[in-house]
């Protein structure tokens, strides 16, 4: 109560609207003073609530952290898979080109084998130039010449092999690049 005697002398200094303006200062401090605490304490949490809520961040991250890591798994094994077949079908093209080329060799071979007893030429003409009769003793013979006419040589095996090789050097490198990234 002497607080109050004090309090009263100091007041009485004061004009009217200066007291005013100190009892709702001094009515304002004190519902701060007596309803802070009780507020404080409604919104934080206290060390068991703050254990519990780790504990809940800790399952969360757990469980996220174990979902990143599945689809992680599962992007990497699609990835492999969309390689492996990806490399699958050009083993297949390679083995089908090495078909094709396997066939051509073998006709490259038939060719170079006629070309040694008469060249692989295409005539441009084979009309004969003149005609010509012999006449021995009682019997007549007709003895025709034709003129050797340009020739083609057809080397058209030679260049399909030389654009299968190029195909066949691309589709390898390009298997190489692809296991080196892996």
């Amino acid at each position: 109560m002497v607080m109050f005697k004090y309090i009263s002398e100091i007041i009485s200094h004061f004009t009217a609207p200066q007291r005013i303006l100190a009892l709702l200062l001094l009515l304002l401090s004190i519902v701060i003073v007596s309803v802070g605490p009780s507020y404080i304490d409604a919104i934080t949490l206290n060390k068991e609530e703050y254990v519990e809520e780790i504990k809940k961040q800790k399952k969360l991250n757990k469980l996220f952290g174990d979902e990143i890591d599945t689809l992680n798994a599962k992007l990497i094994r699609n990835q492999r898979e969309c390689t492996d077949e990806i490399l699958q079908r050009e083993r297949e093209l390679l083995d089908r080109e090495q078909e094709i080329w396997d066939e051509l060799e073998r006709l490259k071979r038939v060719i170079r084998d006629k070309s040694n007893t008469s060249q692989v030429v295409v005539p441009i003409q084979t009309e004969p130039v003149s005609d010509t009769l012999i006449v021995e003793g009682d019997t007549i013979v007709r003895v025709t010449q034709s003129v050797s006419a340009p020739m083609i040589i057809d080397d058209t095996p030679e260049m399909m092999l030389e654009g299968i090789e190029d195909i066949q050097r691309h589709i390898e490198n390009d298997i190489e690049k692809r296991k080196d990234n892996n």
